[in-house]
Protein backbone atom coordinates (compact mmCIF):
# COMPACT_ATOMS: atom_id res chain seq x y z
CA UNK A 1 0.00 0.00 0.00
CA UNK A 2 0.93 3.46 -0.77
CA UNK A 3 1.44 5.35 2.68
CA UNK A 4 0.48 8.99 2.00
CA UNK A 5 1.77 10.26 5.00
CA UNK A 6 5.63 9.47 3.43
CA UNK A 7 5.14 10.99 0.00
CA UNK A 8 6.95 14.20 1.36
CA UNK A 9 9.98 11.71 2.81
CA UNK A 10 9.51 9.89 -0.57
CA UNK A 11 9.95 13.45 -2.81
CA UNK A 12 13.15 14.57 -0.93
CA UNK A 13 14.76 11.50 -1.46
CA UNK A 14 13.63 11.68 -5.46
CA UNK A 15 17.39 11.29 -7.08
CA UNK A 16 17.96 10.42 -10.91
CA UNK A 17 21.44 11.08 -12.82
CA UNK A 18 20.76 9.04 -16.05
CA UNK A 19 23.65 10.24 -18.39
CA UNK A 20 23.69 13.84 -16.53
CA UNK A 21 27.73 13.50 -16.44
CA UNK A 22 27.94 12.80 -19.14
CA UNK A 23 26.13 15.73 -20.54
CA UNK A 24 27.37 18.22 -18.22
CA UNK A 25 24.64 18.58 -15.48
CA UNK A 26 24.72 17.62 -12.31
CA UNK A 27 22.30 14.57 -10.66
CA UNK A 28 18.82 15.39 -10.36
CA UNK A 29 18.31 15.62 -6.71
CA UNK A 30 16.12 17.80 -4.06
CA UNK A 31 15.98 20.86 -3.66
CA UNK A 32 17.65 22.02 -6.79
CA UNK A 33 16.36 19.41 -9.57
CA UNK A 34 18.31 21.69 -12.28
CA UNK A 35 17.92 19.91 -15.14
CA UNK A 36 14.00 19.35 -14.86
CA UNK A 37 13.66 22.85 -13.73
CA UNK A 38 15.75 23.70 -16.78
CA UNK A 39 14.05 21.55 -19.20
CA UNK A 40 10.35 22.60 -17.69
CA UNK A 41 11.07 25.88 -18.17
CA UNK A 42 12.25 25.63 -22.33
CA UNK A 43 9.44 23.30 -22.61
CA UNK A 44 6.75 25.50 -21.17
CA UNK A 45 7.57 28.47 -23.77
CA UNK A 46 7.31 26.34 -26.19
CA UNK A 47 4.14 25.36 -25.29
CA UNK A 48 3.07 29.24 -25.16
CA UNK A 49 4.79 30.27 -28.14
CA UNK A 50 4.65 27.28 -30.95
CA UNK A 51 1.69 29.01 -32.95
CA UNK A 52 4.72 31.84 -33.79
CA UNK A 53 7.68 29.72 -32.92
CA UNK A 54 7.65 28.00 -36.47
CA UNK A 55 10.29 25.19 -35.20
CA UNK A 56 9.84 21.73 -33.72
CA UNK A 57 12.49 21.66 -30.93
CA UNK A 58 14.12 19.05 -32.56
CA UNK A 59 16.86 19.37 -29.94
CA UNK A 60 15.05 20.36 -27.09
CA UNK A 61 13.23 17.05 -27.93
CA UNK A 62 17.02 15.07 -28.01
CA UNK A 63 18.24 16.93 -24.40
CA UNK A 64 14.59 15.05 -23.36
CA UNK A 65 15.58 11.80 -24.10
CA UNK A 66 19.65 12.74 -23.11
CA UNK A 67 17.76 13.60 -19.77
CA UNK A 68 16.11 10.42 -19.66
CA UNK A 69 19.41 7.83 -20.29
CA UNK A 70 17.95 7.26 -23.69
CA UNK A 71 17.39 3.46 -22.63
CA UNK A 72 17.51 1.43 -25.20
CA UNK A 73 18.75 3.50 -27.95
CA UNK A 74 15.45 5.94 -27.90
CA UNK A 75 17.76 8.81 -29.10
CA UNK A 76 19.45 6.74 -32.10
CA UNK A 77 15.86 5.71 -33.31
CA UNK A 78 14.18 9.01 -32.96
CA UNK A 79 17.11 10.68 -34.96
CA UNK A 80 17.03 7.82 -37.24
CA UNK A 81 13.53 8.28 -38.37
CA UNK A 82 12.88 12.05 -37.04
CA UNK A 83 13.10 13.00 -41.10
CA UNK A 84 10.39 10.54 -42.20
CA UNK A 85 7.76 12.45 -40.34
CA UNK A 86 6.84 16.24 -40.03
CA UNK A 87 7.89 16.82 -36.46
CA UNK A 88 6.20 20.54 -36.10
CA UNK A 89 3.41 18.93 -37.29
CA UNK A 90 3.01 16.33 -34.48
CA UNK A 91 4.08 18.49 -31.60
CA UNK A 92 1.67 20.68 -32.49
CA UNK A 93 -1.39 18.03 -32.41
CA UNK A 94 0.49 17.32 -28.55
CA UNK A 95 0.19 20.69 -27.72
CA UNK A 96 -3.03 21.76 -29.13
CA UNK A 97 -4.78 18.39 -27.03
CA UNK A 98 -3.03 18.61 -23.44
CA UNK A 99 -6.36 19.12 -22.25
CA UNK A 100 -6.96 15.99 -23.11
CA UNK A 101 -5.07 12.62 -21.74
CA UNK A 102 -6.03 10.06 -24.02
CA UNK A 103 -5.79 12.45 -26.99
CA UNK A 104 -2.46 13.96 -25.75
CA UNK A 105 -1.26 10.95 -25.39
CA UNK A 106 -2.28 9.40 -28.36
CA UNK A 107 -0.36 12.26 -30.04
CA UNK A 108 2.95 11.95 -28.34
CA UNK A 109 3.04 8.12 -29.44
CA UNK A 110 3.38 9.16 -33.28
CA UNK A 111 7.30 10.74 -32.28
CA UNK A 112 9.55 8.01 -33.52
CA UNK A 113 11.20 5.72 -31.38
CA UNK A 114 9.78 6.94 -28.24
CA UNK A 115 7.13 4.77 -26.95
CA UNK A 116 5.29 5.22 -24.29
CA UNK A 117 8.34 6.32 -21.54
CA UNK A 118 9.33 8.99 -23.42
CA UNK A 119 5.99 9.74 -25.08
CA UNK A 120 4.90 10.20 -21.33
CA UNK A 121 7.82 12.18 -20.31
CA UNK A 122 7.31 14.83 -23.16
CA UNK A 123 3.82 14.88 -21.14
CA UNK A 124 5.67 15.29 -17.97
CA UNK A 125 7.68 18.28 -19.25
CA UNK A 126 4.67 20.60 -21.41
CA UNK A 127 2.01 20.16 -18.68
CA UNK A 128 3.61 19.12 -15.22
CA UNK A 129 0.60 20.51 -13.60
CA UNK A 130 -1.87 17.49 -14.59
CA UNK A 131 1.01 14.65 -16.37
CA UNK A 132 3.79 12.55 -15.18
CA UNK A 133 6.66 9.93 -16.57
CA UNK A 134 5.19 6.36 -16.64
CA UNK A 135 8.32 4.62 -16.60
CA UNK A 136 8.52 0.59 -16.53
CA UNK A 137 9.70 0.82 -13.09
CA UNK A 138 6.73 2.92 -12.07
CA UNK A 139 3.99 0.80 -14.15
CA UNK A 140 5.35 -2.33 -12.36
CA UNK A 141 5.22 -1.30 -8.98
CA UNK A 142 1.88 0.05 -9.56
CA UNK A 143 0.65 -2.88 -11.27
CA UNK A 144 1.70 -5.28 -8.50
CA UNK A 145 -0.35 -3.14 -6.25
CA UNK A 146 -3.44 -3.94 -8.40
CA UNK A 147 -3.45 0.20 -9.81
CA UNK A 148 -2.76 -0.26 -13.06
CA UNK A 149 -3.64 -3.14 -15.73
CA UNK A 150 -0.86 -4.82 -17.35
CA UNK A 151 0.79 -2.66 -20.23
CA UNK A 152 1.94 -3.81 -23.61
CA UNK A 153 4.33 -2.24 -25.47
CA UNK A 154 3.72 -1.98 -29.10
CA UNK A 155 -0.23 -2.28 -28.62
CA UNK A 156 -1.58 1.26 -29.53
CA UNK A 157 -4.56 0.73 -27.29
CA UNK A 158 -3.01 -0.96 -24.26
CA UNK A 159 -0.04 2.18 -23.86
CA UNK A 160 -2.63 4.44 -24.04
CA UNK A 161 -5.53 3.56 -21.95
CA UNK A 162 -2.66 2.30 -19.55
CA UNK A 163 -1.39 6.04 -19.08
CA UNK A 164 -4.81 7.43 -18.75
CA UNK A 165 -5.60 5.29 -16.13
CA UNK A 166 -2.17 6.69 -14.95
CA UNK A 167 -3.01 10.21 -15.23
CA UNK A 168 -6.14 9.58 -13.55
CA UNK A 169 -4.33 7.81 -10.23
CA UNK A 170 -1.98 11.05 -9.97
CA UNK A 171 -5.42 13.16 -9.14
CA UNK A 172 -6.38 10.60 -7.18
CA UNK A 173 -3.46 10.89 -5.33
CA UNK A 174 -3.26 14.62 -5.76
CA UNK A 175 -6.60 15.09 -4.10
CA UNK A 176 -5.90 12.61 -1.38
CA UNK A 177 -2.78 14.18 -0.14
CA UNK A 178 -5.04 17.66 -0.48
CA UNK A 179 -7.74 16.17 1.92
CA UNK A 180 -5.10 14.99 4.12
CA UNK A 181 -3.16 18.57 4.11
CA UNK A 182 -0.21 16.65 3.10
CA UNK A 183 2.12 19.74 1.72
CA UNK A 184 4.75 19.28 -0.66
CA UNK A 185 8.25 20.27 0.63
CA UNK A 186 9.34 23.38 -1.09
CA UNK A 187 12.01 23.21 -4.14
CA UNK A 188 13.21 25.06 -7.19
CA UNK A 189 9.94 23.20 -9.09
CA UNK A 190 7.53 25.26 -6.90
CA UNK A 191 7.45 26.33 -3.35
CA UNK A 192 3.78 26.82 -2.21
CA UNK A 193 3.26 23.71 -0.93
CA UNK A 194 0.67 22.29 -3.56
CA UNK A 195 1.45 18.96 -5.49
CA UNK A 196 2.00 18.75 -9.38
CA UNK A 197 1.13 15.80 -11.05
CA UNK A 198 5.00 15.41 -11.87
CA UNK A 199 5.91 15.96 -8.36
CA UNK A 200 4.11 12.85 -7.49
CA UNK A 201 4.89 10.85 -10.21
CA UNK A 202 8.66 11.41 -8.47
CA UNK A 203 7.57 10.53 -5.26
CA UNK A 204 5.92 7.64 -6.66
CA UNK A 205 10.02 7.04 -8.42
CA UNK A 206 11.44 6.61 -4.86
CA UNK A 207 8.78 4.69 -3.45
CA UNK A 208 9.29 1.99 -6.03
CA UNK A 209 12.68 1.79 -4.43
CA UNK A 210 10.71 0.94 -0.72
CA UNK A 211 8.96 -2.06 -2.64
CA UNK A 212 11.97 -3.55 -4.46
CA UNK A 213 13.50 -4.33 -1.14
Amino acid sequence: MIDYKKFPEYYKKYFWSGKHKLFGYPPDSFPEFRWIASLEKRFAWVVSNYSVNESASRYLLQEMIEWGGSQNGVLQKFNDASGEVNLFEIIGRVIASLSDSKQSISCALNLPGLGLTYASKLLRFMKPEIYGALDSRIRKALNREGKLPQIHDGLPSSMVSGYVQFVSLLQELRNELKSREIRKPPCHLSDDGTWRASEIEMALFSWTEEKEK
